[in-house]
């Protein structure tokens, strides 16, 4: 092994230590570690040993190290002893001293290191050769290896560690500002999936925007990853959203919910609002000036695009490790819109998107974020009036992966009325199959502005917009759908 290729002498020793006497963090590091990535022959001889003793037993070696070195520490060559005895003995001296959380994080970047440069030299080779698809297959393995975890797990005969976890039930999450799911606790949560489903062309990217605009409210970090809108025209789209700015007319039409004495609706009226628009004269030096009021004591807010069928989940994977290693931003909340048109293989295109999402999903458990994607229904829910889950385009595995799955509907006389319908499909922390009515202005950027519980009422609420044109009635519903 060449030297470029162990690691530097100022972790050997540290690294060394934490195997032999950290109980927990060395079968951790064990994932990553072989004898010949030391330098030194003494620490790979003691390495090995430690090594041996956490495959037999699960724990560090410690006090029983001497033992498993006396044929040296007490053999006939008096100078290797002396040796041994010295590493030894510093070995005990410092156990108390090292930093085990940068000696894990240095030894995986290490390993990463090795790994891509492998990838690399490998890619080089096949381009060379002129064999394209060997080299891209190098450098996307090299992309997608990492360090395997070893740690144990929970362990229910741990009292503190069970009462900790029943402290914290759910996994911490934001609210999405529309409070039937809010209640409900369907939010974007870490180490979570969010999933939303709609018909081509209805809102995709404005529930991603809203989600964006409701992450950064609450202080969350967040990265918006787009496969089919430039960068700049969704950052338009969230500065509509986030400000109430229209994008052609100062009048704009809004609507409103009408509610009873019981909390019931009764009626949706809709009312002129005045808003500033993207073509007002001043509106760059408007906009300058609220962005750097609003966003300065903010969590930042990324926006990046990359083209329709050109990502894999490994180039996403890698495009957060560089974001967080050039620019120290590690996302909270991640979206991505959407990964249907990521890159994937033609032959196999149902499959591979339900293992798209569940790869997606295991970013989130990796980096302890939030991740929420949308996707598009079949074409089935072109022409449902509710669309359901089981109308997901392609594979309805996605279904499976997701922890909360919505789904949005919206009638033709609906849109023109500025309302849809939300149905909480799936909500694996609490109660799901209802729906929710919410009032949207995409004129303003608004995904929505108001929302209520949606009843058998809506549907023979008088609600003709200037056409006279009513949404459709309601249809008897499966037990699915309740």
């Amino acid at each position: 092994m060449n030297a470029d290729t162990r690691i530097a002498a100022s972790l050997a020793e540290n690294l060394l230590t934490l195997l032999c006497f950290d109980d927990k963090r060395c079968r951790e590091a064990r994932a990553a570690v072989t004898p010949q990535l030391f330098e030194s022959a003494v620490f790979r001889e003691i390495a090995g040993a430690a090594l041996d003793f956490i495959d037999q037993f699960g724990v560090a070696i410690k006090d029983h190290l001497p033992d498993h070195l006396e044929h040296i520490l007490n053999g006939d060559d008096a100078r290797k002893a002396r040796t041994y005895k010295l590493i030894v003995t510093s070995l005990f001296e410092n156990r108390d001293s090292v930093n085990a959380e940068f000696v894990l994080a240095s030894l995986h970047k290490f390993v990463r290191q090795q790994r891509l440069k492998s990838g690399v030299i490998e890619a080089v080779e096949a381009l060379e050769a002129g064999d394209i698809d060997k080299a891209e297959l190098a450098v996307e393995t090299a992309l997608k290896a990492q360090v395997v975890s070893f740690e144990p797990g929970l362990n229910l005969s741990d009292a503190a560690a069970v009462t900790g976890l029943l402290d914290n039930l759910e996994e911490p999450g934001f609210d999405l500002g529309i409070k039937e799911l809010d209640d409900a606790g369907a939010i974007p949560r870490r180490k979570e999936l969010m999933l939303f489903i709609a018909p081509r062309g209805r809102g995709k990217s404005w529930f991603c925007t809203h989600v964006a605009k409701f992450a950064i409210l609450q202080r969350w970090s967040t990265v918006v990853v787009s496969l089919e809108m430039s960068e700049k025209r969704y950052t338009v789209r969230f500065l509509q959203s986030f400000f109430s700015i229209s994008k052609r007319n100062a009048q704009v039409k809004v609507a409103e919910f009408v509610i009873g004495r019981h909390g019931e609706l009764v009626d949706i009226t809709h009312q002129m609002v005045e808003r500033a628009t993207l073509k007002d004269d001043n509106i760059t030096q408007v906009l300058s000036s609220k962005v750097r009021r609003e966003f300065k004591q903010r969590k930042p807010l990324v926006v990046k695009a990359f083209p329709t069928g050109s990502l894999t989940v490994d180039m996403l994977e890698a495009y957060l490790e560089g974001l967080e290693r050039h620019s120290g931003i590690t996302p909270d909340c991640i979206i991505v819109d959407y990964p249907d048109l990521m890159r994937h293989d033609a032959k196999n295109k149902r499959i591979e998107l339900g293992q798209i999402l569940e790869q997606i999903r295991g970013i989130g458990v990796k980096r302890n974020a939030a991740m929420v994607a949308v996707s598009q229904g079949n074409r089935e829910s072109e022409k449902a009036t509710t669309v359901t889950g089981d109308m997901a385009a392609e594979d309805i595995s996605k279904l499976a992966t997701a922890d909360v799955v919505i789904t949005y509907s919206q009638t033709r006389p609906e849109k023109r009325l500025g309302l849809a319908r939300l149905l909480l499909e799936k909500n694996r922390n609490d109660a799901d199959k209802f729906s929710v009515l919410i009032t949207q202005a995409y004129e303003i950027g608004q995904f929505c502005l108001d929302s209520v519980p949606l009843n058998d009422d809506y549907w023979d609420l008088d609600v003709a917009d200037d056409e006279h044109e009513a949404p459709p009635k309601r249809r008897r519903r499966s037990q699915d759908e309740d």
